[in-house]
């Protein structure tokens, strides 16, 4: 099931700081859209221009032979700090029927580039998660979250819609690890006066859960990004 606070939203995007997951959670959310019966091919955007290690670019060829489309930025805007607006990313926005999902960094960078699609997306309708990783730095307070809300609403020029719990220490997540995170992700949403649209966790953590563990739906993640010193097989969030 999509989850329900972004469900009435054709285009929607993830935001995140880096360790937050966001990469992840926008995979794996647009696969969800692509195995969902009579859903349109989703198109997944990459604007993240700062994570060295997790670009959905690099993944362009597997995705689609699950059934998502990946739109990148072209290849020599991609070394700038603002890649400039090109004709297939206002395409893809402005398709009236397929689902969007975009992939922005949380920094200044990111956050720049998604502002220059403000007025578009102000227009066509959107939902903008915010991706919380309660256990990195800058996001591991309600004070550092709504900060860093504030720093990417006012450099996009867009609104945050909702939050995105997303607790993990990587392989070392426990169960109790992420029910703990999320409370603090709760705190931060209830002082932003915003929803939390959805918890998202390693797969075999969400099997463990039962079904009143979270009042938000939950999200299984697949991990699709190692790292290069990681050795460890399966499941993960980043």
């Amino acid at each position: 099931m999509v989850p329900p606070e972004t469900a009435g939203q054709r285009i929607v995007i993830f935001a995140g700081r880096f360790g937050s997951g966001k990469t992840e959670v926008s995979i794996n959310y647009t696969l969800l859209l692509a195995n969902k019966v009579n859903g349109s091919r989703p198109i997944l955007i990459d604007l993240d221009l700062v994570t060295p290690y997790f670009r959905t670019r690099e993944l362009v060829g597997r995705l689609a032979e699950d059934g998502v489309e990946v739109v990148t930025p072209a290849e020599v805007a991609q070394h700038l700090d603002t890649p400039a607006i090109t004709p297939q990313i206002l395409g893809a926005l402005q398709q009236p029927t397929r689902p969007v999902v975009l992939d922005v960094g949380g920094d200044a960078q990111g956050a720049r580039a998604l502002g220059q699609f403000a007025l578009v997306l102000e227009k066509l309708g959107y939902a903008m998660n915010f991706v919380v990783n309660p256990y990195r730095p800058f996001t591991d307070s309600v004070e550092g979250i709504v900060q860093a809300v504030a720093e990417i609403q006012g450099t996009s020029r867009l609104k945050v819609t909702t939050l995105v719990s997303n607790p993990n220490l990587i392989l070392e997540t426990t169960v109790d690890m992420v029910v703990t995170g999320h409370r603090l992700v709760e705190e931060a949403a209830e002082a932003l006066g915003l929803p939390v649209a959805f918890v998202s966790l390693r797969a075999d953590l969400a099997a463990q859960l039962t079904s009143d563990t979270f009042r938000q739906p939950t999200l299984s993640l697949k991990r699709f990004f190692v790292m290069p010193w990681e050795h460890a097989e399966g499941d993960a969030t980043p």
